[in-house]
């Protein structure tokens, strides 16, 4: 949650200073054009362009995805809390496709695969979490699922082995 309200700060301070940036544009392209002997600025003067709004640079990629991957994971606990874990896990998957980085969408997947009784998915899943956020105030508790999930996998591949010899 903390993770959340300061992405949307960062937002929303990003918002403002576009917004200042297009107004300032604004006026210096009317003043430019009615005299053109003083539209010279210096460089310091100038502010800052907005971010690229074709997603060429990380900014404005965590500002464009940062909403729909939160709204992504949000429907993805709409649809654990109704034991859909198939559309659960499409979900979160859209959520990391949009940010890389972020952590709660790797854990509630892990969790969703958990359920479906997809151990190695689910594994794999909890280590980017923990690869993404090692220092997170759920990496304790998913260290110890890594852990368990790996005896239970061990434990199958015992229980197989022993099943296929003759």
């Amino acid at each position: 949650m903390k993770r959340s309200a300061t992405m949307f700060a960062a937002a929303s301070v990003a918002a403002l200073l576009w917004a200042s940036a297009a107004a300032a544009q604004s006026n210096k392209e009317s003043s430019s054009s009615s005299s053109s002997s003083s539209s010279k600025a210096t460089k310091g003067s100038q502010p800052a362009p907005p971010a690229a709004p074709d997603n060429n640079d990380a900014v404005s990629r965590r500002i464009n995805n940062t909403a729909p991957a939160e709204h992504d994971v949000e429907v993805g606990k709409f649809y654990v809390k109704r034991d859909k874990y198939d559309a659960a896990i499409d979900r979160f998957k859209d959520a990391v496709r949009l940010l890389p980085d972020y952590a709660l969408a790797y854990r509630l997947m892990g969790e969703a695969y958990e359920k479906k009784k997809f151990l190695p998915e689910a594994q794999a899943a909890y280590k980017k979490f923990l690869q993404v956020a090692p220092n997170d105030k759920d990496a304790g508790e998913v260290r110890k699922r890594v852990e368990r999930l790996q005896a239970e996998l061990q434990q199958q591949e015992r229980e197989r082995a022993a099943a296929t010899k003759p």
